[in-house]
């Protein structure tokens, strides 16, 4: 049976491990190993929280032959720096998709993706490489999110909405049908997107505007 490594040692990170408990493939295709540490060291109480043990790091863990990843960061641009860290050493990433998600047939996935408990996926949808969504969001038919997106509880993407690369949906957001967010842009807790946002930008409110 294959070890799965979950990269990151914060809340989420604690999350994602009792959401693995619930998923597909645990226990039948591999079991949790442990925790590997970012770049960024956290205080000795917040180590001690660690459910499982502390492997070490991104930056000096020997990769077994048996080891798979998950990248449990909800920080786009973190997310993607330490994944690459370990594809660049052969590291095989799986999806952590929990029993309790309803995923529509014909939703395409990438790799290295987490869906968390209570996420409706709909028709059509499109996740890219490493996405990561997090508990009771729904996304709806048709929609597309780019690579090392990462999408905060109870937002609700809705239909033919156009997520660009490495964008953060803050949790509660609601971006409208067939709205599109641009590579790295920002979408503020609670905000509304009614049509476009701007790559790179930051945006807030109800309607979403950016924010300087």
């Amino acid at each position: 049976m294959r070890q799965l490594i979950i990269i990151g040692v914060g809340g989420f990170a604690r999350e994602v491990y009792w959401h693995t408990h619930a998923s597909y493939g645990f226990g039948v295709d591999w079991q949790i190993k442990g925790f590997l540490d970012g770049d960024v060291k956290l205080s000795a109480t917040d180590y001690e929280l660690l459910p499982a043990p502390l492997l070490g790091d991104v930056n000096d863990y020997d990769i077994c032959a048996d080891d798979v990843f998950t990248c449990a960061v909800g920080t786009p641009e973190v997310r993607q720096h330490l994944s690459e860290k370990i594809l660049a050493r052969g590291g095989e990433f799986v999806n952590v998709i929990s029993t309790q998600a309803r995923v529509m047939p014909t939703v395409k996935l990438g790799r290295g993706v987490i869906i968390s408990p209570q996420t409706d996926i709909g028709d059509n949808a499109r996740l890219g490489n490493f996405v990561a969504v997090n508990v009771q969001t729904t996304i709806g038919h048709d929609a597309q999110i780019g690579d090392f997106s990462c999408i905060m509880p109870h937002a609700a993407i809705s239909g033919k909405v156009q997520l660009g690369a490495k964008v953060f949906v803050g949790s509660g957001a609601l971006i409208l049908p067939k709205a599109k967010v641009g590579d790295g842009a920002t979408v503020g807790a609670g905000s509304v997107v009614l049509k476009r946002v701007r790559a790179g930008a930051t945006v807030f409110g109800n309607p979403a505007v950016e924010f300087n």
